[in-house]
């Protein structure tokens, strides 16, 4: 297996994304900036995402779904998508076709803003 520095780079951004959220804490009074958030005065659908990946990260499961109900989910799409990147790499499996990226997408962004209307009626948008 040949490996271009951008494939190392690609591999190795998992690590020190989850090195950077387990020794830095995002905190509720921070600067904001998310451009929606900034242009709109309300959260995105992504809002308390960083936060919610941070307790994630540090097990605390309850606070990580209160920041963001969909973390577990996109934890496990990021996790999975790296590991079929390495399967790649390696020859083991063939590319998605376009309508299975695509169903992945048009789910991920459904799912995304159904849980943001549902937070945006209930009044359980993060502050921002």
């Amino acid at each position: 297996m040949t490996t271009t520095w951008r494939d190392r780079l690609v591999l190795s951004i998992p690590f020190v994304a989850v090195a950077a959220l387990a020794v830095f804490t995002p905190s509720d009074d921070g600067p904001t900036v998310c451009p929606f958030a900034l242009c709109t005065g309300m959260a995105c659908p992504g809002c308390g995402m960083t936060r919610a990946a941070s307790h994630l990260i540090r097990g605390d499961l309850g606070l990580a779904l209160r920041y963001h109900p969909l973390v577990p989910m996109t934890a496990l799409a990021l996790v999975a998508g790296w590991g079929w990147y390495v399967l790649r790499l390696t020859g083991s499996v063939r590319p998605l076709s376009q309508r299975t990226l695509n169903l992945i997408l048009i789910g991920s962004s459904v799912a995304l803003l159904a849980v943001w209307l549902a937070r945006l009626l209930t009044g359980t948008l993060p502050s921002v």
